[in-house]
């Protein structure tokens, strides 16, 4: 069973020429676009500008053609006509871009008068696109092709696997270092190391040896554990107090028969406090 991997990856290129028309009205396109010749590389034209001077009477009938040959179709890739019939001379400028077209359909390239009338200050200006692309690499091999995804792993995994190599073999060198390796890898047999249990052995390891056998370890624990369970503090939630209670007797004890006089600072404070809702009330009916 074959397994095919394949990748490609493309780099753009934007720009635009230099004046194509900046020694006549007649130019070539070899020079004026980048050299598109090297494999790989594409270039396709997407655009262009141009611009000219026309001196011309107004009575004068005139056009100009701005063109560029197609010398994989025939006529013309590029077509522009400016009539100047009955309007004075004037500067003109035109942009234009579309869909890319490859560099092969642009020919030679001219601004040509019909008429009485006469171009000066010409330009012309391309925009181009140039891709710059490499070939896709079927790995049906990964190993075999340096340029493969995986290939040193893949190489590795494929060295490990031989007995023998010819010694001019260019990977030789790395098959070599794989052997090598496998004889540097040691088997190391781990002993088993069996426990026995000793009560008594236990027992006497559990005597404190510093203090000459006099301390059993056990019985301090548990004196530690009973002085820890005692709490030293009551808590004050839990204490009852059963004398003193009547030594603070209530200062003033109300009986249901005494009528207690009003308050009458509460009473003004509620009096002035009616007044002035009154007044604020007033001022919201008078604008109604």
């Amino acid at each position: 069973m074959s397994v095919f991997s394949q990748y490609s990856w493309a780099d753009s290129i934007y720009g635009v020429t230099n004046n194509a028309a900046v020694n006549g009205l007649n130019w070539s396109m070899t020079g004026v676009l980048p050299d598109s010749s090297a494999p790989n590389v594409s270039l396709q034209v997407n655009g262009l500008t141009y611009y000219y001077v026309m001196s011309k009477n107004p009575e004068d009938a005139a056009k100009v053609y701005v063109r560029n040959e197609d010398p994989v179709n025939g006529g013309y890739i590029f077509e522009e006509v400016d009539d100047w019939t009955g309007v004075p001379g004037n500067s003109i400028q035109k942009y234009f871009r579309f869909t890319p077209i490859p560099s092969e359909q642009w020919g030679d390239g001219s601004m040509e008068v019909e008429g009485n009338g006469t171009i000066s200050d010409p330009s012309m200006i391309y925009n181009y696109r140039m891709d710059i692309t490499e070939p896709d690499i079927i790995c049906t091999n990964s190993f075999l092709n340096p340029l493969c995804p995986n290939f040193i792993t893949d190489l590795y995994k494929y060295l490990s696997t031989l007995d023998t190599l010819d010694p001019d073999n260019e990977y030789y060198e790395e098959w070599l270092a794989i052997q090598e390796s496998k004889k540097a890898v040691v088997v190391v047999e781990v002993e088993e190391i069996v426990i026995e249990e000793d009560d008594e052995l236990e027992a006497s390891l559990r005597t404190d040896l510093s203090m000459e056998g006099l301390i059993d370890v056990d019985q301090e624990k548990g004196r530690l554990d009973q002085i820890a369970n005692v709490p030293l503090l009551n808590p004050y939630y839990n204490t009852v107090y059963n004398q003193g209670l009547n030594e603070y007797p209530d200062k003033h004890v109300i009986q249901d028969d005494i009528q207690l006089p009003d308050n009458n600072r509460a009473l003004r404070q509620l009096a002035g406090d009616a007044k002035h809702y009154t007044m604020v009330r007033s001022q919201y009916d008078n604008e109604q």
